[in-house]
């Protein structure tokens, strides 16, 4: 049986902390500590909007712990697809069209991309427009 602390509103101990990071990010192994040591040497630091409660147990703050989490969340979603972000496409200056097979491709990519909230509707839709473009251009050229 755990412990129950009267805590402050709004904070939780390190190890609930731990198990929400845990359970945002969908981990299986629930009594996994990676994220356990971050926030409790955080919490010492004063990150997270730690505090000592007693003798040894620190409290942080539950809206500093679930941006934790959510940034965790976002890095593993950028990690997960490995690619580089160009902010400007131009500069790339990619001269050849593209074939249907490729196009295929790169929109299945870019529901990937948006479907994980990777990238936004309107980039989505901005980057379907220019594949089309390039895909019409090329039957073009080839006709």
């Amino acid at each position: 049986m755990t412990t129950r602390y009267h805590l402050e509103p709004g904070y939780v101990t390190v190890p609930d902390a731990n198990k929400m990071v845990l359970s945002i990010l969908k981990m299986v192994g629930q009594e996994d500590k990676s994220h356990y040591n971050k926030i409790l040497i955080g919490a010492k630091k004063g990150l997270f909007g730690g505090k000592k409660y007693g003798s040894r147990m620190y409290q942080v703050r539950n809206e500093d712990i679930r941006q934790y989490a959510e940034e965790c969340l976002q890095t593993e979603k950028l990690t997960l697809f490995n690619f580089e972000i160009v902010s400007n496409l131009e500069s790339l200056n990619i001269n050849h069209n593209i074939d249907k097979r490729l196009a295929n491709e790169l929109l299945n990519y870019l529901t990937s991309l948006r479907f994980y909230q990777i990238i936004s509707e309107e980039i989505f839709d901005n980057a379907r427009k220019k594949i089309i473009m390039r895909v019409n251009l090329s039957m073009l050229t080839n006709a």
